[in-house]
């Protein structure tokens, strides 16, 4: 299972660069997680789309030329995406 989420930037370095939690930060975290989306199985790639725009339609690439250029996100679910 995959899952976005988005979390303040504060919350994420109190959780994973200062080393220390507190039962709010936790408390926290897990309602990010709960809001968060949930990536369906066999998804393709994710990538930006203002950048693909921007490598299309502002610097001239070709569509296919900018597609492959593009910017990863979340590389595809590929375990699953072979099962379909």
């Amino acid at each position: 299972m995959q899952i976005v989420i988005d979390i303040d930037e504060n919350l994420y370095t109190r959780l994973f660069d200062n080393g220390g939690t507190d039962a709010v930060d936790m408390l926290n975290a897990c309602v990010a997680i709960r809001k968060g989306t949930l990536l369906p199985k066999g998804h393709r790639r994710l990538i930006d789309a203002d950048m693909l725009w921007d490598l299309y339609h502002d610097n001239g690439y070709d569509f296919y030329e900018a597609l492959d250029d593009v910017q990863t996100i979340i590389e595809a679910d590929k375990a699953e995406s072979e099962e379909v």
